[in-house]
């Protein structure tokens, strides 16, 4: 019978406070539960001997690839012929070059990559047919994230193109201030907008960023940075 490692990871989810945050966490604790039942299911359906469980909590699969990862990164260097097995794709990769390296990778180690339940289907990457459509499958689950993050942030380019606050008070775009008859939106605040064009002027007549920092004076209580001064003009210009 042969070696077999179990992979698990949950995305992270909101800081929330009281009775939602216990929730979570016993949400999160399910969820890797359930994943670890998948796999076992599957490690006795191919006779592999599950020798130790791999858990990467509030793990972004966009951001981190694999080995980058404080479980998956124990998943690098296995001894040849181990299995390795994770319920679904996704909640090893999101990204399609991690996931193309990956398999490489353990192509090469003779390493064994299953995924027990792949949309009601295993997926055996031992296999020429397994290869294939994990492949393919790469691409729909890089897709469906960046898909959901485009989504999202043309809602928020939206509402807070019709004055809906998206941010803290503290983190309003400038140019705006929460609007003192609805905290809930934003208006033009005359004051930054009016350093905007005055930036922009000097600008034009040729003083440095530095200078104009000087001259504009601080905003929001802070010193404006040549770096800075140079975003209120593109903005500006914009």
């Amino acid at each position: 019978m042969s070696n077999a490692i179990v992979y698990t990871r949950f995305s992270p989810r909101p800081a929330k406070d009281g009775d939602a945050e216990a929730a979570a966490a016993a949400e999160d604790a399910k969820c890797l539960l359930e994943q670890i039942d998948v796999c076992q299911r599957y490690a006795v359906m191919k006779s592999l001997a599950i020798i130790d469980t791999i858990k990467d909590p509030e793990t972004s699969a966009r951001k981190t690839p694999l080995f980058e990862r404080e479980g998956g990164s124990r998943l690098q260097f296995l001894p040849a012929g181990t299995h390795v097995i994770c319920s679904k794709l996704d909640r090893m990769f999101r990204s399609t070059a991690d996931g193309l390296l990956t398999m490489h990778h353990f192509n090469a180690r003779g390493i064994i990559l299953h995924f027990a339940d792949q949309s009601g289907c295993t997926l055996d990457l031992s296999t020429g047919e397994g290869e294939f459509m994990f492949t393919v499958l790469l691409a729909s689950c890089a897709l469906e994230p960046r898909r959901t993050s485009d989504r999202t942030s043309k809602a928020m380019k939206h509402r807070q193109s019709i004055g809906i606050r998206m941010t803290s008070a503290a983190t309003v775009p400038f140019g705006q201030m929460v609007d003192p008859n609805d905290p809930a939106k934003t208006i033009p605040c005359p004051e930054e907008l009016e350093a905007m064009k005055t930036a922009a002027q000097y600008r034009k007549s040729g003083w440095s960023l530095r200078h104009i920092a000087t001259l504009i004076g601080p905003i929001r209580g802070k010193t404006l940075s040549p770096q800075s001064v140079k975003l209120l003009i593109q903005k500006c210009q914009a």
